[in-house]
Order: C-alpha cells, then structure tokens, then sequence
C-alpha cells in the first residue's frame, strides 16, 4: 500500500503535466503554423487582412529568422491562452446578463413550469411524481430485501470461497438489474398513465426518471463492489467500517449530482432559463469536489493506519503516505473547478466529472484485483495422472496411479513480476489518455498508438490469466472427481476396474477446446487492435473449413461419432472397455479417437467412426458366479450355512465390505456331471473390486469346506469288472495281486489318456486367444 501512493499518484501527475505540455505545444505550432500562412500569403501577394496589411521588407524578413523558435512558439501558446481567457470572460459575461434577464423575468419561468395553469398545478404534478416515485421505490425495495434474504440464507448454508466471491458478485448483479428492470417498468407505465400528453408535465416527468434512474445505477455499482453489509462476498480490500463509510460518502456525492442534474435540466427545458439551468448546472463540480474533499479530510487517518509502516521515515514514500491527502484534496479540486468552468461556457456532462472523479480509485482497485488474480493464478495446483499398463500376466493386471503434483514447470508464476509491471504501466498509461479523451484534448498519433499497444497488451494478459485460472480449475476437479472414482486401485485383472467420471472425462476435453478458443480470439482481437480487418479472415477460414470438410468426410465421421459418443455417456476415461479385437482401459480421449491400454501393457488406437458395437465393464456393478465340484453324498443344506458364513466374514472385512454391493449367495446345484455336481455362488461389486473378492471368497470356502468335512469332488474313472474277472480275483493272493495291479494299471492309463486329451484342448485354447490378447 505505501508503494501503491508513490507508484499511482506521482506517475500519473508527471504524465498529466507532461502531456498538458506536449497538447499546449500542439496547440502552439498550429497557431505559428497560420501565422505562417499568413506571411506566406503577404509574400505571394494575397493579403489575409487587408485592413491591417504592412509592407514586408527583406531587413523584417531577416529579423524574423532571427528570433528564436522557441520564443516563437512561447509567445503563440501565449496568445492563445490570452484569447481563450479573453473568449472565456465575455462568456461569462454574456451569461450573466442573460441569468439576471431571466430572473427578472421569473414570471415567466414559473408559467411555463406551471403550463399557464397556476401553481395549484405545478404542486399537483410534483405530488404526482412523487407519489409515483415513491410506489416505484417501494417495490424496488420489496425485491432487494427478498433477494438479499435469500442470498444470505444461500451464504449461510454454503459459504463462499475462493472464486465462489465471483459467482456470488455474478449473480448479485443479475438480481439487481432484474429489480431495477420491474422499477424501471413500473415508473414508466405510471408516468405514461399519469401524464399522457405530451406537454411540460411529461417532459418534467421523464427528466426526473432519467436522472433518479442514474442515481439506482450509480447505487446499485457501490452497493455491489462495497457490500457495506455483506463482508463475506465484498470483492474490494476495505473493512466493514471503510467499505459503510465510503458507500455513505458515494451515494451523498450520487443524489446530489442528480438533484442538481434534474433541476437544471427542468429549468433549461422546460422553464427556459437555459442560463439559470447552465449555473446550476456548473455547481455540480465545485459542489461534488467540495464533497469529495470533506471525505478525504475526513478519511485521510483511516488511509494512513491502513498503510503498513515505513522503515525510513525520510523517504519519499513515507512522505506520500502521511500526506497522501494533499495530492487528492489537489486533484479534486482542480477537477471541480476545471469542469465547472467548462460547464459554463460548453455543455459538459456529468458522467465526465464522475468518471475524472474516480478514474484513479478505479485503477487502484483495479490493480490490486489484478495483483490477486495473478496471485491466484500462480498458486501451485495442477494435478496429473497416469494409467500405466502392466506387462505381466492376466493375474496383474492394469496398474493405476492416484493424482500427483506436477514436478516443478515454468508457468505464469516464474512471469508474474513482468506481468504485474505490464498491467501497471497499462493502468497508469490509460487514465492519462483515457482523461484527455473524455475532455476532448486531441492527440490523435499518442492516443492511436497507445491504444493499440494498450489493447494487445491487455489482450494478452487477459487471456494469460483466464488460461491459467480456467487450468487450475480444471485440475482440482479432475482431483476431487478421480479421488471420488475410487483411481487409487493397486491392481485390476483383466475385466476391467471402476471406471472414470464422466465429469473428469469432459473436463479434460473441455481444457482443450478453452485453450483453442483463447488462441484463436486472442489472436483475431490482437490483429483487430493493430487495425487488421478480421472480417475476411473469418470468412477464409470458414471455406477453408468447408473444403476440408469435404475432403476429410472420415476425419469428420470420427469427430461426430466421438460427439454422439459422449453424449451418451458410452464410455469414459478409465474405464475398461472391449470393441472388435481391441479392449483396455480407456487412457485418454482425443478429438476423433480414444486411446486404450491393454492390461498387458499394449496401446490401441481407435477412431470413433470405427465403434461399432461397444461393451463396457466398468459401469454400475459386476456380477460374479463361481461353480464348484462336490461330491454326491454332499449335504446341500450344509454347504449353504457354510456359504452364508462365509459371506457374513467378508461383509466384516472393512477393506472387501466397501465393494460388495450384495451378500454372497449360494444359487444351490446348476447341474450334474458323472462324477460331481456343479454348486453355484454369485456376489455383486463394484467395477473392478470382483478380483479381490473373488481371491478372498475361494479361500474361506476352501478352508471352511476343509473344516466342516466337505469334498470337493475330483475327477476319476470308475472300471467296472466282469464276473469272470471277480472270480479270478477271489482265488490266491499271489494272483489277486497281479490281477489288481493289471486293472491299476489299465485304469491309470485310461486317467493319463483323458488328462492328455484336456492337456492338449487347453492348449489349443491358448493358442487361439493368444492373438486376441
């Protein structure tokens, strides 16, 4: 704040005198510039002035070379600032006179205020405005205080944060203009059913509508930007005390311009005193600036206990901050009386005094928002993520990483003392020229180029920021919304895992497309502030586009596909995906294609025009179904309590009962074989936690089978003898055990046969999956 004083007030005021200078100068040369033509026309023998004509002799001539060029130009700047002066008094003069012709004709006036109708009439059309002012008012203050309760109520149950400031200042505006908007057509409707000719009465009506319409306007700024009692969403710097202080200060400033706005514009349209209304009129400034100045004295130890302390109590900035009042009092006095006096001589309009009034304060809050957006928008924030493949067997699958910082990288925040230089040097160049612009001072090759300059700087800075703050938003809802998806998974098998957020998945599209729409405007308004006409490039690009168009009907069929696509919500980043011969997870989405990572560790690109049938195994839930093999003499019954509490232990687990999205259930016998039944159990899950819980269930079922004495049913080959091989069994043993080991051994055989035919299909399956995965 102290730097704020010396880096404002002193460059401003040097660059304002400058200028003065340089714009006196101007004027100057063109003087000497006609004085020159008139000599040159005495020389060629045409007499500008034939009354006053001299004869011109060779010694004149060398005289006048001899002078000096800068007396020369002094004495012509001086002469105009005598005929100014001397023009300026005999307005006033004139102005005068006819001020004290028309009080002595006052009569007048009041019949013309009063339409020849008495002042009866004229007191009957004021309590007319007035009651119709009044009814306005009063619903305009019904729908503040409705809209203010439920913008307090919306506080309380959310406070606002960060950019939440900007939404609420958004939203404030809109309601506001809304409520201006029904008082506005409630005035006007009551104006038009009061007054529905067209005579004085109107003309008085609509005069004061406009200048109290002004003054809501004018409010309606101030009460926003302030928030005098709405500290919470106040997007200025001041406290509760500063911020009711100030308001008080502005809105007394406001209704007394637009008081003596209306009665001068009444007695200069209606009474036809057009002297009386250009006084009253030309008040307006030395009574606003003397307003202005009581709020700087009354203010000027509120400012300086705001600043912080300087070390060195000499400087020149300490200086300005103990004084800071003297250049403001200055200002706002020479403001005040500059523009009365041009008031009295031309028609000046109040918004000139207002906007000279406030241009610096303007820019102040203005650099100290722009400090806050770049501080803001250097805040270390960005996020990425990763999905890495694993190249390892079905069993491991994809491996997913969480969302890390970014290692260190050059953004806005490595620039952030050019820029903030940048937007000083626009905000102390502007408010110079912007002032000679709203009081007509011409410089036209100044102004040109500092405009210019000014626009692509602002430009580029503008679009700087909004890059780098729409980035950071973006990244911290791709954290939040990844962190809420459950993207912390270790390991994920084959099928797939929980898949993305449609939110996350549009997000980063839509960071693209803003970063191709800030390229693109930025440029074309850049090449519009250098004075390009863009017209004809935006039509060459559109044929250009066209041509295209034609030329690449797939590239347009992919980009299309990939719109619809994501309309529907077909598929998302992160989730596991299977279309034709390619299947992964969905890795990254491009304008017309999308990337998939297999889970060993491949990568498939696919166009979207070529998506013809899509499966998805991350959405919603996963149902499992395990089938196991028991024996014939297993009881039904009791393998369903063991499953049962089976599921009641992993519904116990903390870290499995989070995915499990139903019990795990026993669907009893699906079916028999020679030598088992087929029992079946089924649970459901969350995409990509069925791996998990399916490891876990085969476990606790295998061991409680082990524990409750239930066999699994394996295969085997039962060999029946014939009755003639029983009988030779039944004799000695030393045959009988022959006999046995001939059978052992022809029944192993049948066994090894039957292994080595399965051997062989599974091989044969293999090979043929192998080129699918």
């Amino acid at each position: 704040m102290p730097s704020l004083c010396f880096r404002w007030f002193l460059p401003v005021f040097l660059l304002l005198l400058s200028l003065s200078c340089g714009y006196g100068a101007e004027e100057a040369a063109v003087v000497q510039e006609s004085h020159a033509a008139g000599r040159a026309g005495t020389l060629t023998g045409v007499n500008p002035n034939p009354s006053s004509s001299l004869p011109v002799t060779e010694q004149t001539l060398q005289g006048l070379k001899r002078i000096p060029a800068q007396n020369n130009a002094l004495q012509m700047l001086l002469s105009s600032m005598e005929n100014k002066s001397l023009g300026f008094i005999s307005s006033i003069e004139s102005l005068k006179t006819e001020a004290l012709r028309e009080i002595s004709n006052s009569r007048e006036i009041e019949n013309r205020l009063c339409n020849n109708q008495g002042r009866e009439h004229l007191f009957s059309v004021t309590f007319t405005l007035m009651g119709i002012t009044i009814f306005s008012l009063f619903i305009l203050l019904i729908l503040r205080l409705f809209f203010d309760k439920k913008m307090k109520l919306k506080m309380c149950s959310n406070p606002v944060q960060g950019f939440g400031v900007i939404n609420v200042f958004i939203l404030r505006i809109i309601l506001n203009v809304f409520s201006l908007g029904v008082y506005f057509g409630i005035f006007f409707i009551l104006l038009l059913v009061a007054f529905p000719g067209s005579g004085p009465e109107r003309i008085m009506g609509s005069i004061f509508f406009i200048g109290l319409t002004y003054a809501l306007i004018l409010q309606i700024f101030a009460k926003i930007l302030l928030a005098p009692d709405s500290p919470e969403v106040r997007p200025v710097p001041l406290t509760d005390a500063a911020a009711s202080s100030l308001y008080r200060w502005l809105m007394a400033m406001t209704w007394l311009a637009a008081v003596l706005g209306v009665f001068s514009m009444i007695l200069e349209h209606v009474g036809g005193a057009a002297a009386l209304g250009t006084i009253l009129h030309a008040s307006a400034g030395i009574t606003i600036s003397l307003l202005l100045c009581a709020m700087i004295l009354f203010n000027r130890r509120r400012v300086v206990e705001a600043m912080p302390t300087i070390a060195s109590t000499h400087s020149l900035q300490s200086l300005l901050v103990r004084h800071w009042h003297y250049p403001a009092l200055a200002y706002a006095l020479f403001l005040g009386v500059f523009w009365s006096i041009r008031a009295l001589t031309v028609k000046e309009s109040l918004v000139r005094l207002v906007l000279g009034i406030f241009l610096i304060p303007v820019c102040i809050g203005l650099d100290l928002w722009g400090r806050k957006l770049l501080e803001m928008a250097s805040r270390d924030e960005r996020v990425s993520f990763s999905l890495n493949g694993d190249a390892d067997d079905a069993g491991a699958a994809l491996s997913r990483t969480a969302f890390q910082p970014l290692p260190k990288k050059q953004g806005i925040k490595e620039y952030y003392p050019v820029v903030h230089k940048m937007l000083r040097v626009v905000l102390i160049v502007f408010p110079v020229f912007f002032m000679f612009k709203i009081w007509g001072v011409n410089i036209p090759m100044g102004w040109l180029f500092a405009r210019d300059l000014l626009g692509i700087l602002f430009v580029g800075v503008a679009c700087l920021l909004i890059w780098e703050i729409i980035s950071i938003r973006i990244d911290r809802h791709l954290q939040e919304e990844l962190a809420l998806s459950g993207a912390n998974l270790e390991e994920m098998d084959e099928g797939g895992g929980a898949g993305g957020s449609r939110k996350a998945t549009l997000l980063v599209l839509l960071r693209k497309f803003l970063m191709a729409v800030l390229v693109i405007m930025g440029t074309l308004m850049a090449l519009s502030a250098l004075g390009v006409d863009i017209a004809p490039l935006i039509a060459g690009a559109g044929v250009i586009g066209l041509a295209i168009g034609f030329g690449a009907q797939t590239l347009v069929k992919d980009i299309l596909s990939g719109i619809f696509f994501l309309i529907d919500d077909a598929f998302r980043v992160g989730d596991y995906v299977e279309t034709g011969s390619a299947k992964g997870t969905v890795e990254r989405i491009s304008l017309r294609s999308m990337r998939l990572r297999h889970p060993r560790g491949m990568i498939y690109t696919v166009p979207f025009g070529g998506l013809k049938i899509l499966q998805n195994f991350s959405r919603d839930y996963i149902i499992t179904k395990l089938d196991f093999r028991i024996r014939y003499d297993a009881d039904i019954e009791k393998i369903r309590k063991v499953i049962k509490r089976v599921n009641k232990e992993i519904q116990a687990n903390e870290e499995l009962k989070g995915g499990m999205l139903s019990d795990i259930k026993s669907n009893g016998v699906r079916g028999m074989e020679d030598s088992a039944m087929i029992l079946r159990v089924k649970f459901k899950t969350v995409p990509g936690r069925q791996f998990v819980t399916r490891k876990e269930v085969y476990r606790r079922i295998q061991e409680a089978f082990h524990k409750n004495g239930i066999e699994f049913a394996h295969r085997n080959v039962t060999v029946y003898l014939p009755p003639e091989v029983q009988s030779i069994l039944a004799m000695s043993d030393g045959p009988k055990n022959a006999a046995g080991s001939a059978i052992s051994g022809a029944a192993a055989a049948v066994l090894l046969d039957e292994e080595e035919k399965a051997r062989i299909a599974a091989a044969a399956a293999d090979k043929a999956k192998a080129p699918e995965d």
